[in-house]
């Protein structure tokens, strides 16, 4: 007898990819109609520094995004994640009902002709044909044909006798404004404090523009609207090049506006500081965000990704003041015990 019932066709990995992605933006949008992106701004910053347990390699992009969203609901403290297979590897178990976080891989390659260094020209093999070689990039790059693939994270503390997570030392309490203030000496373009009532980023000029500090509501708000400008700032054609000049209201805008804000949740959470996000005029893009996802869900990808770059592009150059600055003060300190003797 012919069998009437069909198979279930099998989903394929980007099948796969872009139904995950979907759940996130729409958990994403189910908080945006609330009036916030997280739960009620109030999560665990742990859960936004999602790094490999083994490597401690940060996990970036949109797979940031959905480990911190999945941290926050199951309550992790360990911001630390591994593979069943890499779990097994090292000998130990998943624990008895613990699910997996979905997680996607994009991976491109291109052909590269083999150049020889002394010659610089092209070496050939033994039929005359020219050497190429397989390139491996795991960024985002224009090539037609990406290897589409997936995989499942486990939190490390769903791993039986796994090394329990050491919280590090407490750092000692930051001054608000002397964060803000290296921000501004770590800036790729100028920032001005100017007697007017907009903060804003011009594409145009390279310039960032902020009301004066001190008629903000705070030391928070203050820093949190400067990250937010210069998030802005990294878009620039010769830094990271996104489309930064959009007219206000249109999709293009709010995805920038979305990054922008994206790339400060990250920034908070590697600074381990407060940054206030209840600015009513970011809050006010919500609508525009909530529009421009429902109508192409797969911009997530894009806006996550970009914010990751973003947010470790500030890191790297305030982390460079920082190392001066602390350099400076050593030889200050040296230099005053020099006198002192």
């Amino acid at each position: 007898m012919e069998n009437t019932k069909q198979k279930k066709k099998k989903k394929s990995s980007k099948e796969k990819i872009e139904e995950n992605r979907k759940k996130i933006v729409d958990r994403l949008i189910s908080n945006m109609e609330k009036g916030y992106i997280f739960s009620e701004w109030a999560w665990n910053r742990k859960a936004f520094l999602p790094r490999n347990a083994i490597t401690g390699t940060p996990y970036q992009g949109i797979n940031r995004l959905n480990l911190s969203f999945e941290a926050i609901e199951r309550n992790y403290n360990d911001p630390r994640w591994l593979t069943l297979r890499k779990a097994n590897e090292m000998g130990y178990t998943i624990k008895s009902g613990a699910k997996g976080v979905f997680c996607e891989k994009w991976i491109w390659q291109k052909l590269e002709k083999v150049i020889n260094k002394e010659t610089g020209e092209v070496e050939k093999d033994e039929d005359g044909n020219e050497k190429k070689i397989i390139i491996v990039i795991e960024i985002i790059i224009n090539l037609k044909h990406p290897i589409i693939n997936y995989f499942y994270l486990y939190n490390a503390s769903e791993i039986e006798g796994f090394p329990p997570f050491i919280e590090p030392e407490m750092k000692k309490e930051s001054n608000i404004l002397n964060i803000a203030d290296s921000f501004i000496v770590s800036s790729e373009c100028p920032i001005e404090e100017k007697f007017q009532e907009k903060a804003f980023y011009s594409p145009i000029e390279d310039t960032i523009t902020l009301p004066p500090r001190k008629y903000f509501k705070s030391d928070e708000a203050f820093l949190g609207t400067l990250l937010h400008e210069m998030s802005h700032s990294t878009g620039k054609e010769k830094r990271l090049n996104r489309d930064i000049i959009n007219i206000f209201g249109t999709e293009k805008y709010a995805l920038e506006e979305l990054t922008a804000e994206l790339s400060c949740v990250f920034l908070e959470s590697e600074l381990d500081v407060d940054i206030d996000f209840t600015r009513q005029d970011h809050i006010n893009y919500f609508n525009s965000w909530i529009k421009a996802l429902k109508n192409k869900p797969n911009e997530l990808y894009r806006v996550c990704n970009n914010a990751s770059k973003s947010c470790n592009r500030l890191i790297e150059n305030y982390e460079k003041v920082i190392i001066f600055e602390n350099k400076k003060d050593t030889i200050m300190e040296l230099s005053e015990l020099d006198e002192s003797l």
